[in-house]
């Protein structure tokens, strides 16, 4: 059986397409960061823990900061996902609190 040159073209195009979409999707972490993330709502479902910014759902994986948030507050805040995981908190503060720079004596 002789196999075409287009089908091993087709075949490679496909193969890297894939590999692409498949690193952006599962390989590759996403981050965003927001300086005046006001929380709108705070939500829970059985031992998960949520809060709402600027309309994306994002879990709060420790239950001790999800406690002291509140809705309405400014926050400074970093939030990462990837595939086709729920964004998580990987860092939050005050909005304009700068005891996290160099701290006090």
């Amino acid at each position: 059986m002789k196999t075409h040159p287009f089908n091993w073209f087709a075949t490679i195009i496909t193969v890297i397409a894939v590999s692409i979409w498949l690193f952006n999707s599962y390989g590759k972490i996403h981050s965003e960061h927001l300086t005046e993330a006001t929380i709108s709502e705070k939500t829970h479902d059985e031992d998960e823990y949520y809060i709402e910014v600027d309309g994306k759902k994002i879990k709060v994986k420790d239950t001790s900061i999800w406690m002291v948030l509140e809705a309405g507050e400014k926050y400074e805040l970093t939030y990462e996902w990837y595939g086709m995981k729920k964004p998580y908190v990987k860092d939050i503060n005050q909005a304009h609190d700068e005891d996290q720079i160099g701290g006090s004596h």
